[in-house]
């Protein structure tokens, strides 16, 4: 098996988090960088599988696209094409219990949980990463690596969120990004074949979040 590829999974408890678009842009620019890249669409609603399909149909097919799979059958999937690819990111229904779905955390080195920065979005947040926290010590006790961070999605730059994020990362005992994602009605134009650095009104937040996580997740 290969040694060196990536399972990542931007998740959450929560709807409207944003983790997939968070998912298909991270995978779209890494694609461009070179980096094989496949993204399982394991989310019974096949957001991703879906919007990726009709925009190719309407757009055509892009240069250096990551690849998109839906499935419902993780394991399988991981099992016959993990060695083909440098990143794998996993996206899976939102979590709300001890099911398939929070099992499948396991097969990830790392997770990126999105949090939208108030006390019942982080209450949420705390239930799912305690959660989360020990699938990872399920896959250290079997030798792997895990890490799990938070990023703050929708930021809407006033002095209260500054001021909460230390507090809310100290609740959360998790690093939070010290770049968030900001609350810019130019995000929705982004496809599920584009990457945000190529808007330039987003491409600043955008690119330092990116660089920030590839140097977190260690991605060269």
């Amino acid at each position: 098996m290969k040694e060196d590829t990536r399972i990542i999974s931007v998740c959450s408890q929560k709807g409207g988090s944003g983790k997939s678009a968070i998912t298909i842009w991270l995978a779209n620019c890494l694609s461009r960088e070179n980096k094989r890249v496949l993204v399982l669409d394991a989310d019974g609603q096949r957001t991703i599988a879906k919007l990726r399909a009709r925009e190719i149909e309407r757009l055509g097919e892009p240069e250096n696209a990551c690849e998109v799979m839906a499935t419902d059958d993780v394991a399988s999937v991981l099992d016959e094409r993990y060695e083909d690819y440098d990143i794998i990111f996993l996206d899976l229904p939102r979590m709300t219990g001890p099911d398939e779905a929070v099992m499948a955390l396991t097969f990830c080195d790392s997770l990126l949980v999105p949090i939208r920065l108030g006390d019942s979005d982080v209450l949420s947040a705390f239930e799912f990463i305690k959660a989360a926290k020990k699938m990872g010590d399920i896959r250290m006790e079997r030798g792997f690596d895990f890490n799990i961070y938070g990023v703050q999605n929708f930021r809407q730059h006033n002095l209260r969120e500054n001021s909460d994020i230390d507090r809310y990362a100290e609740m959360l005992d998790i690093t939070i990004f010290e770049h968030a994602l900001p609350n810019r009605a130019d995000f929705m134009r982004v496809g599920t074949t584009d990457c945000p650095l190529d808007y330039t009104s987003i491409a600043e937040p955008y690119g330092a979040f990116y660089q920030e996580f590839k140097q977190r997740y260690q991605i060269l």
